[in-house]
């Protein structure tokens, strides 16, 4: 497939998940005095859904993520839906498969 093709579906999934109401998240029992965990929730949550968009947006099930990376389906749902943490070597084999750098999905810069 086209690369600007991809870039715009991906644009275009992004534009339309911004206007849906986001989902409401069970609120913790307490407070969470630990600032880092929560930033860990954040960010783990922030990959999960951005997993979620590349993948819809290249039109991939999660069979053809499977038979592209080796990675199991169930990982990858719980990736995207349950908070499973990814290790580098999964994460790099995500990027390589949705055609995007680690530090595009991290939302890091570095140059």
């Amino acid at each position: 497939m086209d690369r600007d093709f991809l870039a715009n579906q991906l644009r275009d999934a992004l534009l339309r998940l911004d206007q849906l109401p986001e989902r409401a998240a069970e609120p913790p029992a307490a407070p969470e005095p630990d600032i880092r965990q929560s930033v860990r929730r954040l960010s783990r949550a922030r990959v999960a859904l951005l997993l979620r968009q590349i993948r819809a947006a290249n039109a991939l099930t999660y069979s053809q993520v499977q038979t592209d990376t080796g990675l199991s389906q169930q990982l990858l749902f719980d990736v995207e839906f349950k908070d499973r943490r990814l290790t580098l070597d999964e994460l790099r084999l995500l990027a390589e498969c949705y055609g995007v750098s680690v530090n595009d999905i991290l939302g890091i810069d570095i140059d």
